[in-house]
Formats: C-alpha cells, structure tokens, sequence
C-alpha cells in the first residue's frame, strides 16, 4: 500500500474516505489512536543485543590470537600485537556504528503513532504519523460522526506529518502496536 500524504478526509452520511480508501461508518466498531513500537531489527534495543554479540566476539577471537600465534610459532611477539590491533580497530569501528545506532534510536528518533480503524472483524491501520494531536482530532470527528451521522458530505482537512497506513496486526499489550520488520 502507498505511502502518501493525506490533504482530506471526506465524511458523509454513510461512509468515511481517508486517502482512496472508503470505510462503511456502519461497519466501524473501533477507532483508536496507538503508539507504534518497533520490533525485530527496528527495535531501539537491538543495536545493544549486537554490542554483547561483538564484545563477545572479539573477546573469543582475541584470545584465539593470545593463544595460537605462539604456540603456531609463526611470528612472535610482533605479529600478536598487529593482530590484535587489527581486531581492536575491525570490532571498534563496528562497536561505534551500534553503539551511534542506538543512540540515535534512544534520543532522536520521534515516536509515531497510527490511526486503527476496526471494521468487519478486520484492523486497518488507517493513518500513520508523528503529530498525536492530529490523530486525536481526526479520531474525534469519525466517532462523532459514527455516533451521529452527519446530515451532507463533511470534509476534515489534515495537518501535520501524517501518511496513509499500512494493514497491520495489533499486537503488544495496552494501547501499542508492534512493526516487527
């Protein structure tokens, strides 16, 4: 599915349009507004899971080289040295670039949060963005407008930083939603 901005969302008597998409109001059992958490490789805490993996690496592979280049007796003292130094700089640079990672993700990275429209048994994740306030006005204006039917075509413009949804799967407890990509 696209991920476009929206401008509009067109409500009448019997339906809500939300992008190219049309929602029956009749159909409509659940609106709400959610965090979205990410999950897998996107997850703010996978960059740490990484650092423990490289630390752990570098230990077994710098003690491989404490060990075996004497006892192979193919450079001494000198080569040792070089090869560890190697090892030092390889797992750094890569120990820094997670370690920056997850700073980014801890600090920087905005939250977002999704607007998930249930109907027919079927979640749909309908508006997706940074800006809750927004989300929260346009929830606002399709459960009036479900719990009162507007009477002619009623159109809400949208502001802020918002794009049309993905299908996703609610998952996770409480009001969040989990992207596992």
């Amino acid at each position: 599915m696209a991920r476009d901005k929206v401008a509009e969302i067109r409500i009448n008597p019997r339906t809500v349009r939300i992008g190219h998409q049309v929602y029956p109001l009749a159909n409509i059992s659940r609106v709400q507004t959610l965090e979205v958490r990410w999950g897998g490789r996107l997850a703010t805490s996978y960059p740490v899971k990484a650092i423990a993996v490289l630390l752990v690496l570098f230990a077994l592979v710098s003690g491989a080289i404490v060990v075996l280049v004497p006892a192979l007796g193919v450079g001494g003292r000198a080569l040792t040295t070089q090869l560890l130094m190697g090892a030092m700089a390889l797992f750094g640079v890569s120990t820094a670039y997670f370690v920056l990672l997850f700073l980014y993700r801890l600090l920087l990275r905005r939250k977002h949060y999704a607007l998930l429209l249930e109907a027919s048994g079927t979640q749909y994740t309908a508006l997706s963005g940074t800006d809750l306030a927004e989300l929260h006005r346009i929830e606002a204006e399709i459960v009036n407008a479900i719990e009162k039917p507007p009477t002619r075509e009623h159109v809400v413009e949208v502001h802020g930083d918002l794009v049309l949804g993905n299908q996703t799967k609610q998952t996770g407890s409480g009001s969040r939603m989990t992207i596992n990509n």
